[in-house]
């Protein structure tokens, strides 16, 4: 790693805040009430209890992203700060970084691109030009737009020494559950239900490029199928046959195009996947010795995102070594529960249970079944169970924010790879403290609901007008999740984190104000995080040797 040791001594180091998931700002304020703005009761306890040499931004834009519950959102927000590391980088300023729920999920990425890409030595697109819009870097020379992978590599050596990101002081993260994504898998792709599907093995140089069958197999089907298909459909007479005949040949050719490049969509997306799920085992071997973990036991984003996660899907450890070497392959056989068909077609009624009695739908009326009632009946039971398991599986993949096609969330872990089996994310009596504060606060909810409704029913207020005008003052206390970053004993602890990772900051001062207990519980846990990453990483590597 780099480091200019004095010159990041000329400026305070930086503390950079990144928000979780619904907790942007949608018309981009940097001044509000929400935690990492400023002027915010947790901005202010920072700004008076930070130790000497270390600030919150005082000037300048904070770092936003949309805060949308999707994969996709959460890397796009990463690829953003990582441009702004490196700018950091480059302007020799030290940072510390700190995240609540999935902001700890986007740094976790940030740090995991860059081991990709100091590995692969390339850029990728989307932080290139990230790092154009901060004037890092400049647009290509040829002015096109267009970026090839020669340019991308040679921007890349203009920034290589940045992505080392050897002025990273610290990171901490609150509440955050780690998403582990792999590849589905499917036609020319391995996915992790595969019993040879494994993540040991060192990642070659070659794993950084795009399988090299993709491409052939789509230049072929273009050239040997879709192409004569199209010219031969649009040709004036082909064989005698009919508009029709040529015009089924042509939907075949697009349709046949279509799975084409869906393969290949995939192949790529299980390449990609697959490399940075290898590749995050060195990047927590990097950085490990510079991060805290906070997070409760009951923590409700953490133990829900694990309820969302597929039933008995093969441990990370047992992904983690040669399918040789783990005995019996092992194929995941448990699904998920079946879905009940909630949704039904009601067949047109008859009549109904009125006096006098009322016939309707067909203008007569008799009992027994009709031919109507009986193709409703089929299509609630042939076809409607379909369309609830469709539905349940969109359902599903929104509430864990999987929007990446082609991938399965795997694992949720309150550590950036999961192995951290016995590993505790606080203090006891710190967690118990949450955990009371959290259940006080749902009792003062429920009354300030009933208040609510009482003044709507005493008012003759219809209820969506008066929750449309009134924001409840403790339904983010109501949570553990949402509790961290304004409890003083956790943010005693970053404080303490941050002081202790500091270069600028004495020994005596990075001690001072938190507990002695605190002090010895985040020693000893930065201690577990070490032995942890060693024994992980002796064990793959001893797989992979043997």
């Amino acid at each position: 790693m780099t480091d200019s040791g004095a010159d990041s001594l000329v400026q305070d180091e930086i503390v950079i805040l990144v928000h979780g998931t619904f907790a942007g700002d949608k018309d981009g304020n940097d001044e509000g009430h929400r935690w990492w703005q400023r002027g915010s009761d947790t901005w202010r306890w920072l700004e008076d209890n930070l130790p000497p040499g270390v600030s919150l931004p005082q000037d300048g834009r904070l770092f936003h992203w949309s805060g949308a519950n999707t994969q996709s959102a959460r890397l796009s927000a990463s690829m953003e700060l990582l441009a702004l590391l490196v700018e950091l980088e480059r302007k020799g300023r030290a940072y510390h970084l700190v995240g609540h729920s999935h902001g700890g999920s986007v740094i976790w990425e940030a740090l995991l691109t860059s081991q990709v890409l100091r590995r692969g030595g390339m850029l990728a697109d989307h932080l290139y030009h990230a790092l154009v819009r901060r004037g890092v870097l400049s647009y290509d020379e040829s002015g096109s737009g267009a970026v090839g992978n020669r340019s991308l590599a040679r921007k890349y050596q203009a920034v290589s020494s940045e992505l080392e990101l050897g002025r990273l002081r610290s990171w901490t993260t609150l509440g955050t559950p780690f998403l582990c994504h792999l590849p589905q898998g499917g036609l020319l792709a391995r996915g992790w239900r595969d019993a040879k599907f494994s993540l040991a093995g060192e990642v070659r140089p070659r794993d950084f490029k795009a399988p090299r069958w993709t491409a052939p197999l789509a230049l072929t089907y273009m050239l040997g199928v879709f192409g004569p298909s199209l010219l031969l459909s649009l040709a004036v007479s082909w064989f005698e046959l009919s508009w029709i005949i040529r015009l089924v040949w042509l939907v075949l050719a697009i349709a046949g195009l279509k799975y084409t490049l869906k393969v290949v969509v995939r192949g790529d997306v299980t390449h990609a996947l697959t490399t940075r799920a290898r590749l995050a085992r060195s990047a927590f071997a990097r950085f490990s010795s510079r991060w805290l973990g906070l997070y409760a036991a009951t923590d409700e984003a953490i133990t829900g995102l694990r309820a969302l996660c597929p039933p008995e899907a093969p441990g990370y450890a047992q992904l983690s070594v040669p399918p040789a070497q783990r005995g019996v392959p092992r194929t995941p056989t448990a699904q998920w529960p079946r879905v009940p068909t909630l949704l039904r077609l009601n067949a047109p009624l008859k009549h109904v249970a009125l006096a006098p009695q009322v016939s309707m739908g067909y203008g007569y009326h008799f009992t027994g079944s009709t031919l109507t009632e009986d193709a409703y009946g089929r299509v609630n039971k042939w076809f409607m169970p379909g369309v609830n398991a469709a539905l349940a599986k969109r359902l599903l993949r929104t509430g864990q924010g999987c929007d990446v096609p082609y991938t399965d969330l795997v694992h949720v872990s309150t550590w950036p790879v999961p192995i951290d089996a016995g590993a505790v994310g606080l203090p006891d009596r710190i967690d118990a403290a949450l955990e009371r504060n959290a259940m006080a606060h749902a009792g003062l909810l429920g009354l300030e609901v009933r208040q609510m409704i009482a003044r709507a029913a005493m008012n003759g207020t219809r209820l969506p007008g008066i929750a449309a005008g009134q924001q409840l003052s403790v339904s983010g206390k109501a949570l553990v999740h949402t509790s961290y970053c304004t409890d003083p004993e956790v943010l005693r602890m970053i404080r303490h984190h941050i002081a202790v990772s500091s270069k600028t900051c004495q020994a005596e001062a990075a001690g001072a104000g938190t507990a002695a207990d605190v002090r010895r519980w985040i020693a000893a846990t930065r201690e577990h995080v070490a032995e942890k990453v060693t024994s992980h990483d002796a064990q793959a590597h001893g797989a992979t040797a043997s």
